[in-house]
């Protein structure tokens, strides 16, 4: 089992951020049942702009999208800016949306058993809420899977919130990762059935 994290911050990856801090305690919790993960810190890649499923080796497109294609987990991990999601979340969503028409060997969606999940931390500035239900949207008609509570929302920053505060976000972020697993082992052990359907007369 492989999960995918990518972290949509628009900081360099050698700066801590909140959005890192909740990835890594996912992370913890996914290497805990021995889920193989890869961190991506997106804002150290190149990824050119547009809906297109073309892949010319000009940008780190290619292999930031093999590592999509084998991960059973995908989980977006973004703060908030202009109180929504990232640059850099909506530019990755819209590369997988150039490949929404594109089919597996059984002639569904390529994501299709594949779970989603997303990470939002808005640091007290607002729009979490918001921007995890346009991820949620966007990966559901991609042919994402998502389970209960496929978000963890955090609305404090990590130095004002109180430890019981703080608490209650990891728990959501437990509760998420766990749900994110016990989906991907669903799908694993039975997949989504291919329909035939009648064709019109």
């Amino acid at each position: 089992m492989k999960a995918v994290l990518l972290n949509c911050s628009l900081e360099k990856g050698n700066k801590p951020t909140d959005t890192e801090k909740l990835l890594h305690h996912s992370a913890h919790l996914f290497q805990s049942e021995e889920i193989d993960i890869e961190r991506i810190h997106l804002r150290d890649f190149h990824i050119n702009f547009g809906i297109t499923p073309k892949l010319d080796g000009e940008d780190d497109w290619p292999f930031i999208f093999e590592k999509i294609l084998e991960a059973d987990i995908v989980l977006f991990a973004t703060p908030i800016a202009m109180g929504d999601k990232t640059s850099i979340a909506t530019l990755i969503l819209e590369r997988l949306q150039g490949y929404h028409h594109m089919k597996n060997r059984k002639g569904q969606g390529i994501f299709y058993n594949k779970v989603g999940g997303a990470i939002v931390s808005d640091e007290g500035d607002g729009g979490a809420p918001l921007a995890a239900q346009s991820i949620h949207y966007r990966l559901t008609m991609l042919g994402f899977t998502l389970p209960p509570h496929a978000s963890a929302i955090c609305t404090k920053h990590f130095n004002d919130a109180t430890a019981s505060e703080w608490a209650c976000v990891e728990k959501e972020v437990h509760r998420m990762t766990y749900n994110l697993i016990y989906f991907a082992e669903l799908l694993d052990f039975n997949p989504i059935p291919v329909l035939e359907l009648a064709e019109e007369e």
